[in-house]
């Protein structure tokens, strides 16, 4: 307790009254006193860094002394006016809703940083799940029938001319669309079959006479029989013909939503089997198969 010109100032929170009496009233009742008399010491210094002016409270003394400038200056200078004083009553609340800011600005950033981990998760997971379907494909068993294969051999009534690119890039541009590209090497063999190897009455003019070699027989311009083991020839017609780069601009078209945006889901979709079209020159296992499940 101070005793101040004949007043009695109160320890806890500096408000000076008449009387001893009035002080100890105080000290009872006073909300803000007593939540200090209640504290632990640790605790206590959190209310000790408290401005007198504006009753903010500071975590350092060092903190408070700064701000405490500012609002000692506001009190000190009564003589300016009621303009000034909102000034600087605003200047204060700026720098204090910046720190605000500041502070919010980094809880979602670290909010981000977690999602964008979250997503990678997502996409990975997506990734293998479409990575194990596409080698179930591959590992799926090949059906033969010797009797119909044989029959389609000596029945085979046009040609093909692997030479011809311009022929198949016009095919490929023409009529190339997303439902045969989503479904990768496999959707390709379709296309192939659909719109390559069939001649104008549907039949087929390229044929699988062996599907564990991965024997195919066609005939040349010439008339003459003649075998594409693995269907290199016919992969190699394709390529030429500019499935990989067509394939491209569909997938990405596709990928878009209506306002043109790239839609993250749909590119995920599409990843593993845009990728196995990309690598059929080095890799043509699953094209091969289709083809020979296809054409036998």
């Amino acid at each position: 307790m101070e005793i101040q010109n004949n007043k009695f100032k109160c320890e806890y929170c500096n408000k000076i009254l008449s009387s001893k009496s009035s002080l100890n009233l105080h000290i009872k009742t006073a909300k803000y006193c007593i939540k200090i008399q209640d504290k632990n010491k640790d605790k206590m210094e959190k209310y000790i860094f408290d401005c007198e002016y504006c009753l903010k409270n500071f975590s350092t003394k060092q903190n408070l002394n700064t701000h405490y400038k500012k609002c000692k200056n506001i009190e000190e200078k009564s003589f300016i006016g009621e303009k000034e004083k909102k000034l600087i009553m605003l200047e204060i609340n700026l720098e204090n809703f910046e720190e605000q800011l500041q502070k919010q600005k980094k809880e979602y950033e670290e909010q981000l940083k977690i999602q964008r981990e979250e997503y990678k998760e997502q996409i990975k997971e997506l990734q293998d799940k479409l990575e194990r379907i596409a080698n179930k494909a591959i590992e799926r068993p090949t059906t033969t029938n010797n009797t119909t294969t044989t029959n389609n051999t000596l029945n085979i009534s046009s040609s093909i001319d692997f030479n011809d690119v311009d022929k198949v890039k016009n095919i490929i541009e023409d009529k190339l669309d997303i439902r045969y590209v989503i479904d990768g090497q496999k959707g390709i063999a379709n296309f192939i079959k659909d719109n390559i190897l069939t001649d104008d009455n549907g039949e087929l003019i390229y044929v699988c006479t062996d599907p564990s070699r991965g024997v195919f027989k066609f005939k040349d311009t010439t008339g003459e029989l003649k075998k594409d083991l693995e269907a290199k020839k016919l992969t190699t017609y394709i390529l030429e013909g500019g499935i990989k780069k067509k394939s491209a601009v569909i997938g990405n078209e596709w990928c878009k939503d209506d306002t043109g945006e790239f839609d993250m889901k749909k590119f995920t979709i599409l990843m593993v089997p845009q990728q196995s079209i990309m690598n059929l020159s080095q890799d043509n296992n699953i094209l091969k198969r289709e083809l020979a499940s296809l054409t036998s």
